[in-house]
């Protein structure tokens, strides 16, 4: 199994909406983690993080264009 990283950390669920499915289509292999937690429970965000995008590391680089080109790279981490 390959490793995944976090590439970016979003507020909330719909800033990721248009994001994955320009990684679906581009068959990029992704995993939103703690979207569930934090949009039944914004305040829950406090706790957990916000949501993490992770990626595989070989996708880093793609990945970070994308989000660029989506005008969401306030949401990248370095």
């Amino acid at each position: 199994m390959n490793d995944f990283v976090v590439v970016a950390i979003f507020n909330n669920q719909r800033e990721t909406m248009n994001l994955r499915s320009v990684l679906e289509r581009k068959k990029i292999p992704y995993i939103i983690q703690d979207e569930t937690v934090v949009s039944v429970d914004p305040l829950q965000s406090i706790g957990f993080g916000d949501i993490r995008l992770k990626v595989e590391e070989k996708d880093v680089l793609e990945v970070k264009t994308i989000l660029k080109e989506l005008k969401k790279e306030k949401f990248l981490i370095d």
